[in-house]
């Protein structure tokens, strides 16, 4: 994804540039935003810049409270609503784009403002690549990820993409990997010690000016993320993990112990007690207290994801699949949208 290396984009009333700023100088400024920019604290370790849970936690945060968090910061998104994606605000599409992927919205919203700073910015520029996702270094962004809502999903599917590589034990796409040591664009020598971290800098390969060792003046990189999502984190009461998780695949909260089979990616998963589910598995935990497997269709022939209504060949009646992979009766199904489970995930008419 495209990092800015020549500016940084976090209008902040911090004064700095590429490393720290003598009080007798003039504060650096953005010149596309006008802004003050960060200073380059130098406070992050290149090899952990974010726990696992910084980005795949979060699922309790709302629309609501990241609609009163753009407000708070003067943010255009504040009043944005996509065309594309139904209208919906920017607030509905950053939370419900990001748990679709177990992903966490507080990361999304420094993602957003390392990449466009849409979020402290009053303007619109850089809407329509506000992840910097499908926009590599060196080149123009694919035409298919342009707009906000397209960069939202693209951002928290390739994501969930790393991790899913990650807790399989493997590389990511570009060959990152806890523990395995690899040189970033900067060059820095790194070894991951977290997922989220090989995340990182599969996503973004720069260290940057925000990381204690191998520092560079070149501004942005991986270890912005970390210096925008704790400012974030800490700028704003955005609560503490409830006792239940929030799935959108199953479009319900578990208990601490629920399994849901994601539509994802078709892992298994399992809420925590810190309100975060555990890394995705091809097997099913053998302590769900109540589970959302997919459900084995024999008009479709094959399994479908919790939530989707099918009209069954047998009967030409309509059904859902629910909980512990049950089929459940959804005779209106094909004129709300939705059945006992809740909003149809997929409908399949005969």
């Amino acid at each position: 994804m495209k990092t800015r290396v020549w500016m940084l984009l976090v209008p902040a009333l911090l004064a700095a540039g590429c490393g720290p700023v003598d009080e007798a100088e003039a504060p650096v400024i953005d010149e596309l935003t006008g802004q003050v920019l960060q200073e380059a604290t130098t406070k992050y370790d290149m090899h952990r810049l974010m726990e696992d849970a910084d980005i795949v936690g979060g699922q309790w945060i709302t629309p609501a409270q990241v609609q009163a968090f753009l407000q708070q910061n003067g943010s255009y998104l504040a009043t944005y609503k996509d065309p594309a994606w139904g209208n919906k605000t920017a607030a509905t599409l950053i939370v419900e784009r990001s748990r679709a992927y177990t992903i966490n919205p507080l990361y999304m919203l420094a993602r957003i403002q390392g990449e466009s700073s849409l979020i402290q910015s009053g303007t619109s520029t850089n809407l329509s690549k506000a992840t910097g996702c499908g926009c590599p270094d060196g080149s123009g962004c694919d035409a298919q990820y342009t707009g906000f809502g397209n960069q939202i999903e693209c951002s928290a599917k390739k994501m969930r993409g790393y991790f899913i590589d990650l807790d399989a034990g493997r590389t990511t796409v570009s060959g990152w990997k806890v523990g395995l040591t690899k040189n970033t664009s900067d060059p820095c020598t790194v070894t991951p010690a977290t997922k989220a971290t090989a995340a990182l800098y599969t996503y973004t390969p720069w260290v940057g000016a925000y990381a204690l060792q191998c520092g560079r003046t070149t501004v942005g990189g991986s270890s912005l993320m970390a210096s925008i999502y704790n400012r974030f984190k800490s700028a704003y009461n955005w609560g503490s993990a409830p006792t239940t998780c929030y799935t959108e695949t199953a479009g319900t909260s578990l208990p601490v112990n629920g399994c849901v089979q994601s539509s994802s990616d078709a892992l298994w998963r399992q809420c925590l007690s810190s309100g975060a589910f555990t890394a995705g598995s091809t097997t099913k935990p053998t302590t769900c207290t109540v589970s959302y497997p997919w459900c084995s269709s024999a008009t479709l022939g094959r399994s479908v994801p919790a939530r989707t209504c099918v009209q069954s060949s047998g009967d030409s009646q309509w059904h859902q699949c629910g909980v512990e992979g049950a089929w459940q009766s959804a005779p209106t199904a094909p004129t709300t949208g939705s059945g006992p489970v809740g909003t149809c995930f997929e409908l399949y008419a005969l």
